[in-house]
């Protein structure tokens, strides 16, 4: 079963503010502005169907009349069944509307269309979108290589016994062999006492329990509701009896899971590895006098690793601005104090990029 009741909406005045306005008002009844369509777009259904319903046949014909027209000179709403607009006289079908009979009418209908609200919204959401811009878009500035860092460290490594620990299937006793000249080194693994520990633990069934479940059942009707506009200031509600769904709580049986550990067999043992003993660290600037400190070993036991960091330095802007960017040593190597280039900045997170002014993007 369904119904249908048709009501009139409310509006409000975005020349003087005035607030609810029945929909079957074309004009503000306090500023006496014709109302426009962004106004009808707004427009809002009626809180109360039942007590604003439409009765009066012919205040039923006004709702049913179909969409308004807004008229292409001056912008206002105009019942359906009007051949011109109520405001400026022009025509649905793209008549002009008749000169006006003084300047001061002209003003007046000028000043109304130029303060259109809509023309302030996308006026607004332009800056908005070309701030985003500025702030997002990647902007290259001239600069200069003006800095070239390095830093060298020597670390100083012996071949000496470690305690570990694993699962017993994953340990092998097995013998060594001792590195030469800090070279062809195999760990052994000596194991010094194993253990149960726990492992994990395990999920198994055992018996079963009772618990509360939702269960769903018809219990009747009820309304759906929905509301449309009618495109002139009117509202049609449509009522429909839906089956209605209620749930209750009702006690169910299942399988019971208990959980339990699991032990396995822990080893510790002893194996050997390179332990760090000591490092030095050689820093300096430029491509000259790259070096790494020189640390002595002891025999066969000892060796030593040597690992390098190496950074550019660039700056760029009026300001004189500058970005640091860690490289690998071949692309070190590549710059030259003095160089010119081109660095890309974000404003919102500082520069992203560098290149070569001969380098494609």
């Amino acid at each position: 079963m369904s119904s249908e009741v048709t009501a009139w909406g409310k509006w409000d005045c975005t020349r003087c503010g005035q607030r609810d306005i029945s929909g079957r008002d074309k004009r503000c009844p306090s500023c006496g502005d014709p109302r426009e369509q962004h106004e009808l777009d707004a427009m809002r259904p009626p809180d109360d169907f039942d007590a604003a319903a439409i009765t009066a046949p012919d205040e039923l014909s006004l709702a049913h009349d179909g969409p308004d027209w807004s008229c292409r000179y001056c912008g206002s709403n105009n019942r359906a069944s009007a051949p011109t607009c109520e405001s400026c006289g022009g025509g649905r079908d793209g008549t002009p509307p008749p000169p006006p009979p003084e300047p001061a009418a002209r003003s007046s209908w000028l000043r109304r269309l130029l303060s259109h609200p809509r023309r302030w919204i996308v006026g607004v959401l332009l800056a908005l979108v070309a701030l985003i811009a500025w702030c997002t878009i990647d902007h290259e500035f001239a600069g200069k290589v003006v800095g070239l860092r390095w830093t060298h460290t020597t670390t100083l490594q012996r071949w000496q016994d470690v305690n570990r620990g694993d699962w017993q299937s994953a340990v092998h006793a097995r013998a060594g062999v001792l590195p030469r000249a800090g070279r062809g080194e195999a760990a052994g693994v000596r194991i010094t006492g194993c253990r149960e520990k726990h492992h994990h633990d395990e999920s198994y069934a055992c018996g079963t329990e009772n618990y509360q479940a939702s269960e769903s059942y018809s219990c009747g009707s009820t309304q759906s509701c929905s509301s449309r506009s009618n495109g002139n200031g009117s509202f049609t509600r449509s009522c429909t009896s839906v089956p209605r769904t209620c749930t209750r709580s009702v006690t169910r049986t299942r399988t019971k899971y208990c959980s339990r550990p699991i032990y396995r067999t822990w080893c510790d043992y002893v194996t050997q590895d390179w332990v760090p003993v000591r490092s030095e660290v050689v820093t300096g600037e430029g491509h000259d006098g790259l070096r790494f400190a020189d640390l002595a070993t002891a025999g066969d036991l000892e060796r030593t690793v040597q690992s390098g960091a190496y950074a550019v330095v660039f700056s760029y802007g009026d300001d004189g601005e500058t970005y640091t960017r860690d490289t690998p040593k071949a692309e070190y190597d590549g710059w030259q104090a003095g160089e010119d280039v081109l660095v890309s900045v974000d404003h919102l997170h500082g520069p992203t990029g560098v290149r070569r002014p001969n380098e494609e993007r």
